[in-house]
């Protein structure tokens, strides 16, 4: 039986029309109209997670193991607020999160009455479709709510993905379950946009023109079928790639990019300059590379933006390509490749060829290239903010092994919940490697019942934000260690153990490496957490230590 409110109807069969069939639920009266509805239809995959914070990340994580969009569901009042940190990256991950909030009618909003906060348009410019539903009375405001439910699940990927939100207000009585069967529903569909590269954009010619070219690829998900063109790119016509691991693309001699910015100098540094840049995907780790291009005599800039939003992240941006990624890749691959321009790829080849791993002692640094030198192939790999995916850029990784990160926003909420999701929704052995902070700061993210087998997470506990001790300058306050970095004398063991983990502990290299065949065992019935302790202080002096070698090193560029 599902809800007797017509509301609650339309987007329960809309949904199931549309595909959205797996929804992340935080308990509430308000919203147990919809609870009930989806809870007890088997097309649903329902998961409960009682804090609203964690469930709007675990829904990114059962979104990225999917592949399609996915929802979550609270009650009203504050609940819907502690949803904004996962919309907000979901909006700049692009990822589809439909927000679903049950609401007090309007008449009641500011009149004192419980739970009750203006929730229309709640999330404002980190929304991609935000929809009020009414409270249907007739077959005008039926007609009416189908349309809206239509439009917010089609904003999800109207060229361009992202969270939508629909507000469904519900009166009294809430508790009337009696309706068989959902009614038949109008869906509305979208044909696929379709990209053309216009003549007179003379991007081929343009390209053909330049030496010194060169491509980046910011965050994209796994399987983006992109690795192939870029290869005919490099190899045709001396393209150099430029790849983070959270680009889910082959870095093919190129991913030691930060460290030789790093160690070069400013005369050297105009041989690795580029003359046209094209940039495609979302976010990029390194501050270097940032700093090192907009500050760089580039005659040209591409960003290619299926939306056609403009995207200016190194302050040298003059076209903005509406296409989508493979549509313009697979256009350049075929034009002209021009002079020959070989040189300047072999330039940063050899440069990127001229740097070495780190080689340090135990720290968060080793700790990290230690789980990912024995890192399993056909993973999945959820790397949490600051540190870890700072730290993992560092090493190398299977190129069968998918890279994910909360890089939309870069906040250190909600990395734990998110990787609990995905692994609740994926068969694939799912590694989480986390910071202390952002631990602690999501340990809700463990209070459900979706904590499977194939998770496995390296917690390093330096006892602070360690990432302050590093910044030049911040490092010397005298509030650093009790206001800035946070220091602390906080364990996971009592919290994983109460939680179902096989904890394990690492005070020195030896645990570590003694606990590493366990941590990717995957054999365990239980999951596994294998937390590190560290110290602010020497993981400072070892990155430090790592850097200060290269820049002793010397870098070929020839």
């Amino acid at each position: 039986m599902y809800s007797e409110k017509r509301n609650v109807l339309q987007l329960a069969a809309l949904l199931k029309a549309h595909g959205i069939t797996h929804i992340v639920l935080s308990p509430g009266s308000r919203n147990s109209p919809l609870i009930h509805s989806f809870a007890t239809d088997r097309d649903f995959t329902c998961y409960s997670v009682v804090d609203e914070r964690s469930a709007g990340f675990f829904a990114l994580g059962v979104i990225q193991a999917v592949g399609k969009p996915a929802a979550v569901c609270c009650t009203s009042g504050t609940a819907a607020l502690n949803l904004g940190p996962a919309v907000a990256e979901a909006y700049y991950q692009q990822l589809p999160l439909l927000v679903i909030t049950a609401d007090r009618p309007i008449a009641w909003i500011g009149q004192m009455d419980g739970q009750t906060i203006p929730q229309t348009g709640l999330f404002r410019e980190i929304i991609r479709r935000s929809v009020q539903l009414p409270q249907i009375g007739n077959e005008e405001e039926e007609w009416y709510c189908n349309r809206l439910v239509n439009e917010a699940i089609l904003s999800l990927h109207n060229g361009v993905k992202g969270p939508a939100h629909i507000n469904i207000p519900l009166g009294e009585p809430l508790f009337g379950f009696n309706t068989p069967t959902l009614p038949p529903v109008r869906v509305i569909r979208q044909s696929a946009q379709g990209y053309v590269i216009q003549k007179e954009d003379r991007y081929d010619q343009r390209f053909a023109g330049y030496s010194k070219r060169m491509v980046i690829v910011g965050q994209l998900p796994p399987d983006n079928g992109l690795a192939g063109l870029l290869d005919q790119l490099r190899e045709r016509s001396g393209v150099v790639v430029l790849a983070e691991q959270l680009s889910n693309i082959p870095a093919n001699g190129t991913s030691a990019f930060d460290t030789v910015l790093y160690a070069t100098s400013e005369k050297e540094l105009s041989e690795l300059t580029p003359d046209l840049v094209i940039t495609l995907g979302g976010h990029i780790v390194s501050k270097r590379l940032k700093q090192f291009l907009r500050s760089a005599n580039i005659r040209e800039h591409w960003h290619i933006s299926p939306s056609g939003e403009v995207t200016d992240t190194f302050q040298r941006v003059t076209d903005i390509v509406r296409s989508d990624n493979e549509t313009f890749l697979h256009y350049l691959a075929e034009a002209p490749s021009g002079p020959a321009t070989k040189d300047f790829r072999d330039i940063w080849e050899k440069a990127c060829a001229s740097v070495m791993e780190p080689d340090i002692a135990f720290s968060d640094l080793y700790a990290i290239g230690a789980c990912l030198d024995v890192l399993p192939e056909n993973t999945s790999l959820q790397l949490a903010n600051s540190n870890s995916v700072r730290l993992a850029q560092l090493f190398g990784i299977p190129s069968s092994v998918k890279v994910f990160c909360n890089r939309g926003t870069n906040g250190i909420e909600g990395s734990l919940s998110t990787a609990v999701g995905y692994a609740a929704a994926s068969d694939s052995p799912t590694f989480l490697l986390i910071g202390d902070l952002s631990f602690f700061f999501d340990m809700n993210g463990l209070w459900n019942n979706y904590r499977g087998r194939n998770l496995r997470i390296l917690l390093n506990n330096n006892a602070g934000g360690e990432i302050f001790h590093i910044l030049p300058g911040l490092n010397k306050s005298e509030v650093l260690n009790e206001y800035i970095a946070a220091t602390h004398t906080t364990g996971a063991k009592a919290w994983a153990e109460q939680q179902g983990f096989l904890y394990l502990p690492a005070r020195n290299a030896e645990e570590l490496h003694r606990h590493l065949p366990h941590f990717t065992d995957m054999g365990s019935e239980k999951p596994v957490l294998l937390e590190v302790f560290t110290s602010m202080e020497k993981n400072a002096e070892q990155i430090r230590s790592y850097y200060h070698q290269q820049k002793n090193r010397t870098i070929s560029l020839s």
